[in-house]
């Protein structure tokens, strides 16, 4: 009896050990599947993630495909606002400049062309050096063509580089408008 007792002991013994060892495996299961659902979620959370920032990507390429094509389009209209300003400003404009107001009954109408080299050798940037280079136009009433030169002579002898480059009269009509060549 004793060993029947033994035996049955031993028998509730290991069944408790089992029931122990089935709980913490129990136990380690239930941890490995709670595990395994925060991993789903998180590889989830993680391809949503991956979508969304697929979805910027396509959108920026598409912002820097915009931007670089505004940026070709701008630096297009650059190119050609640089190259009609450089037409611009080689075209000489036809300006006639009064040197004086101060006129006798007596004087003509002298085109005098005052130039200057010095202010494009100085500073080759100045806005009026090529102007200046070229010459400059003034409208002098004076008698005689001499009177006119030492008019302008006066006028910029203070200044150094500034030299007359001709003298001439006046021979087109300077006080008729636009409207009135449209209109003869």
């Amino acid at each position: 009896m004793m060993i029947n007792f033994l035996i049955i002991l031993a028998i509730i013994a290991i069944g408790a050990w089992l029931g122990n060892v089935l709980l913490a495996v129990d136990s380690q299961v239930a941890q490995s599947r709670s595990r395994m659902r925060a991993t789903k979620d998180t590889i989830g959370k993680l391809e949503a993630t991956i979508r969304r920032l697929q979805q910027e990507d396509e959108h920026i390429v598409k912002e820097i495909e915009e931007c670089m094509a505004g940026t070709v389009e701008a630096r297009r209209k650059q190119s050609e606002i640089q190259r009609r300003l450089s037409e611009a400003q080689t075209k000489q404009r036809p300006q006639l400049l009064i040197l004086t107001d101060r006129r006798n009954p007596n004087d003509k109408e002298w085109l005098v062309t005052v130039v200057n080299t010095q202010i494009g050798e100085i500073d080759a940037l100045h806005p009026l050096a090529v102007e200046w280079a070229r010459g400059r136009d003034y409208l002098v009433w004076a008698e005689s063509d001499r009177e006119a030169g030492e008019r302008a002579i006066r006028r910029f002898s203070a200044r150094p580089g500034y030299q007359i480059k001709q003298i001439k009269p006046l021979t087109k009509d300077i006080y008729t408008t636009a409207t009135d060549r449209t209109a003869a």
